[in-house]
């Protein structure tokens, strides 16, 4: 009887590891990472008086909350090979879990950036991720539908393809945030502290995180030595940046548009040729953007990006990857893709080449 009893905790054991095997995620595509340091600092924390509130308790004691803040986690590699560190911001709606893993379990960017001997550093935006949500930016929105974040990932080589109600398209929804979140102004200040912290930095973002890497250029050129922007938004003439001749208190940067270069291509609101403006603090800085060939917003349209950025007296190269690079099937979320090994390598070797 006794030995029965054993045999079926043994059985049971080893069933329950063997679906506990099953269960784990394993990873690893990056190849092997040995850490020296890791941990986590915030920026831009700005103070605003707290009353006492008598009727709270002990939690209505008078004193000062923060707000603006923005966390910035870091992991540096045992053996730091790379002459520069990263500055990973992510997206819309987005944290710094995006550049963590994919929503099937396999290696992230961030794996792939320290095993190539990169430090890196990666920024949750304030009223995202751990910067905490603060009703000193605006009302809360509702949480972001599945549709929306389906319709970022929708492409052949995403897993799950975009399927509103698929669970990979879900895992992705999970880190989310609904917003608001603060403003340029603000945004800006946060990332030229980030950058006196980290000292000289290549920035690498994504979608609305586009602006942060346009905003840490002009605040702190000395310090940006090249900018990776994955169909990183614009909105040049709405942010807060420095042009040269300068602009006179109530004038904009005007804009008109120009018919597209090829078929199939969007057009673009670009500087009247004769009224240019510059953007004097892109001078020289090196900026790679990447558009993949199935992102609905951005395939037609993320040459406008690059060409302003140009015809504003900066150095933007476009890479389709597509067309140059031979990767096809790709869509928005390039990051969580079956190919994005192939396109994280394709940006390692570039941001290994800057001086």
């Amino acid at each position: 009887m006794l030995k029965t009893t054993f045999k079926l905790i043994l059985s049971f054991g080893l069933l329950t590891c063997s679906i506990a095997t099953q269960n784990v995620i394993a990873g690893g595509e990056a190849g092997p990472i040995r850490l020296k340091d890791q941990g986590h600092f915030y920026v831009g924390i700005r103070q605003f008086e707290i009353p006492a509130n008598p009727n709270a308790g002990r939690f209505g004691a008078a004193g000062v909350g923060v707000y603006g803040q923005m966390y910035v986690g870091y992991q540096l590699p045992e053996k730091r090979t790379q002459k520069y560190p990263l500055i990973l911001v992510h997206g819309g709606g987005g944290q710094t879990t995006d550049w963590m893993g994919t929503p099937d379990g396999r290696d992230g960017w961030l794996d792939y950036f320290l095993a190539a001997g990169f430090d890196v550093y990666f920024v949750d935006r304030p009223a995202h991720g751990r910067s905490p949500s603060n009703t000193r930016y605006g009302e809360l929105a509702d949480p972001p539908s599945s549709g929306f974040i389906g319709f970022l990932a929708k492409s052949d080589k995403y897993p799950g393809k975009g399927d509103p109600r698929d669970p990979m398209t879900l895992a992705q929804l999970a880190s989310s945030n609904p917003g608001p979140t603060v403003d340029n102004d603000m945004l800006k200040e946060n990332f030229a502290e980030l950058l006196d912290k980290v000292g000289p930095a290549i920035v690498l973002t994504q979608s609305a995180g586009g602006p942060s890497g346009w905003m840490s250029i002009d605040a702190k050129p000395e310090l940006v030595k090249a900018v990776v922007a994955i169909e990183a938004g614009g909105g040049f003439e709405r942010l807060p940046l420095t042009w040269e001749p300068a602009l006179k208190e109530g004038e904009s940067i005007q804009t008109v548009a120009v018919g597209p270069k090829s078929e199939g291509l969007a057009v673009c609101n670009m500087q009247p040729e004769n009224n240019v403006r510059i953007l004097p603090n892109f001078k020289g800085i090196p900026i790679l953007g990447i558009v993949s060939p199935q992102s609905p917003m951005f395939t037609p349209s993320y040459h406008c990006t690059i060409d302003f950025i140009n015809q504003a007296g900066g150095n933007a190269t476009l890479l389709r990857l597509k067309e140059d690079a031979g990767i096809d099937g790709e869509g928005h979320l390039m990051q969580g893709s079956y190919n994005n090994g192939k396109i994280v390598q394709l940006m390692i070797e570039w941001m290994k080449k800057i001086e």
